[in-house]
């Protein structure tokens, strides 16, 4: 298969290089220092996506992608922005001129990676719809279906409090069609329409998203721009007639004062009218971030209130209509229409056939890891929830974490990654019975919970086959890091205990084994809740704690002799020093925690802490040091510093922090001391 072709536009060597080494391994990659040249090579050899800097001299990336948009040829050509402009005006900007996305500098590689691979998805899939237009107009038909259903989904996920909001959206459009007496493809037409009419939400960061909080006022500006993102995306599509109207003009409102362009009465178009009441119906009546779902009866009062001014009244009266009369949402698209012919009804059978299997398929898909074809982690809790709300059964719970999977997917690509899921994945299968409930946490974490009581001797038993299976199947990857496996064990204790308690349990046994040497495993006793006799109290170990444990004489074993084992001798190595020199240091310890409001996904807290890192290591000077305390703490020493300084540097890592990843659920504290002289 051949790799995509990427052009990579940035006038600075530095970044060139650092974007090829991300990007090489996966894609034929080609570097230009200036617009210009890119241009010139581009009517040569066209590239699958263009990566281009906005801040350049002679021609600026703004100039280079309007240049490209004029040309018949070069249109098509996706573009992703590169700025280490971090203000918001400049991705609306670059949004509105019909980027696809936009990713700062520095690069975050996996972010980087996944966008792209984001983009080159999407654009294969308005390709391939493109080249069925000249095939069976029924063939055609069925897989346009599929995949509009699919991308509806697809959007839907990225608001997680607004599952299913498309389809009935599209369900109520369609029967307001059918009320006007349209006919059936007209009808179809206006489904599909309404299916799509959120698409330009792929363009909004899910931070923003799913903020809980009121937005910004750019970050309200960004999400209003998502009508002119979706009809660029839908603007390829000919299949359907005023496809792009509906994505582009549904939040107009009949009296002007609506967006993107404050069209009023039957200037806007009459799909689009149609998408405004059903969206916002559906709206009021959904459950939403930041309120509860109104009933039916307050939405039909706002549905009132808004006819004239938000809505079309005619349409607007016509779906009141349809809501008194008792209107249900189906479980799956109708489409009913008296046939004089019988191929006209086997047609119209065909599909309601194809979308009910599709919205079957896809709702399977949101339900499983597409990679593993495991339960996602709301379904495993479910599942064991209702299992452990027996009072009288037990059972087991495995947690497994890759280990050095990061190094992986960084420096092998992540082909070598999903392999490596994928082979984790067939051996835990081996390993379970058929009322073993298993599932893929994240990434590289997987959970697996074994129905009734076990013995300490079956469960150290399973852990290590399937430790040494693991080390089996991975022993002819040829990388250089050492890919092993780390398992935390619990088990139930009392009635009524629910899937989550476990799952937290077993990460503190599993962060035992992370601290010493990885590659085993450990089980939490649970009559005295402790790993073992000494007094590890899990993740969150305080200051003191830390103080204590680098002052002591020795080393700690394990994976501190890699990475943490180097910063405590130079913590000793500075204690030492300070009574010579006169001089003091201080010690800042970085906590990721859980807020009060907000549930963290172990996720959440890997990502938070790969921000956090990258936050330290560019705030701090060249003289001082840092290192990973645990999974959700990072320490730094500040040499030369005083409290003051060292809260000053604490709050703009913070600051830079919130800046870069704003998540409601996850909060970053610190506490600091001064190192003691020895």
């Amino acid at each position: 298969m051949n790799k995509k072709h990427i052009f990579i536009v940035d006038d600075s060597k530095t970044i060139l290089k650092h974007a090829e080494g991300l990007l090489i391994g996966s894609y034929k990659v080609s570097m230009f220092q200036s617009g210009k040249a890119a241009l010139e090579q581009m009517y040569r050899d066209m590239p699958d996506l263009v990566l281009l800097d906005i801040n350049m001299p002679e021609m600026d990336g703004y100039e280079v992608f309007q240049r490209m948009k004029d040309n018949i040829k070069l249109s098509k050509i996706p573009v992703i922005f590169l700025t280490a402009d971090t203000k918001q005006e400049s991705e609306v900007m670059g949004l509105q001129m019909g980027a696809m996305d936009y990713i700062t500098k520095p690069f975050a590689p996996m972010v980087m990676q996944s966008r792209i691979a984001r983009v080159l998805e999407l654009m294969e899939f308005r390709t391939h719809l493109e080249q069925l237009v000249d095939g069976k107009a029924d063939e055609l038909q069925k897989i346009f279906i599929q995949s509009i259903t699919t991308i509806t989904y697809a959007v839907d996920a990225k608001d997680r409090y607004t599952k299913g909001h498309s389809v009935r959206v599209a369900q109520y459009c369609l029967a307001i069609a059918k009320r006007l007496n349209w006919s059936k493809q007209d009808c179809l037409n206006m489904y599909f329409i309404a299916l799509l009419h959120d698409i330009g939400k792929i363009g909004i960061p899910d931070t923003i998203l799913n903020k809980p909080v009121k937005l910004t006022d750019e970050e309200y500006r960004l999400i209003r721009n998502h009508t002119i993102t979706g009809a660029a995306i839908l603007r390829p599509i000919t299949m359907v007639p005023q496809i792009c109207d509906g994505a582009m003009y549904h939040h107009e409102r009949y009296d002007g004062k609506g967006y993107p362009h404050g069209l009023k009465g039957d200037e806007i178009p009459y799909v689009a009218r149609i998408i405004g009441i059903a969206d916002a119906y559906d709206a009021i009546t959904s459950n939403r971030i930041y309120e509860k779902a109104q009933i039916s009866d307050y939405a039909i009062n706002e549905l009132k209130k808004g006819s004239g001014t938000q809505f079309d009244p005619y349409l607007t009266k016509i779906m009141l209509d349809i809501l008194a009369e008792g209107f249900q949402l189906p479980d799956s698209p109708q489409f009913e229409f008296e046939q004089e012919q019988v191929e006209e009804e086997e047609y119209d059978s065909f599909i309601v056939e194809v979308c009910k299997k599709t919205e079957n398929d896809v709702q399977r898909s949101t339900d499983f890891d597409y990679l593993t074809d495991f339960p996602i982690r709301k379904t495993f809790e479910t599942k064991v929830n209702e299992y452990l709300d027996n009072p009288l059964e037990h059972g087991t719970m495995f947690l497994m974490d890759l280990d050095n999977f990061l190094y992986v997917n960084e420096n092998y690509g992540h082909v070598v990654g999903d392999n490596i899921i994928r082979r984790l994945a067939n051996v835990l299968r081996t390993h379970t019975e058929d009322d073993t409930d298993v599932c893929r946490i994240s990434g590289d974490e997987f959970a697996v919970f074994y129905h009734s009581e076990h013995t300490i001797e079956w469960m150290e038993e399973k852990a290590r086959a399937i430790l040494k299976d693991f080390q089996n199947v991975v022993s002819d990857i040829d990388i250089n890091s050492s890919i092993t496996l780390s398992i935390g064990i619990t088990y139930t204790k009392k009635p009524k205990e629910r899937c989550k308690d476990l799952l937290q349990k077993c990460d503190k046994a599993l962060y035992y084994v992370k601290q010493n040497g990885k590659n085993s495993f450990q089980i939490l006793q649970r009559e005295q809740e402790s790993i073992m006799p000494s007094k590890q109290k899990g993740l969150q170990i305080d200051l003191a704690h830390l103080k204590k444990r680098l002052t002591e004489d020795g080393t700690v074993t394990g994976a501190y002799s890699v990475d943490y084992g180097n910063f405590e001798k130079i913590y000793q190595l500075i204690a030492r020093s300070l009574s010579r020199n006169k001089k003091s240091a201080q010690i800042i310890l970085f906590s990721i925690t859980e807020n009060i409001h907000g549930t963290m996904e172990i996720s959440d807290l890997n990502e938070a802490m790969e921000v956090l890192e990258r936050c330290i290591i560019g705030s701090l000077r060249k003289g001082d040091v840092t290192s990973r305390y645990s999974s959700s703490q990072q320490v730094v020493i500040m040499i030369d510093s005083n409290q003051e300084n060292g809260h000053m540097i604490a709050e703009r890592i913070i600051a830079n922090y919130s800046r870069m990843y704003d998540n409601y659920n996850v909060e970053l504290v610190y506490n600091i001391e001064e190192i003691t002289r020895k």
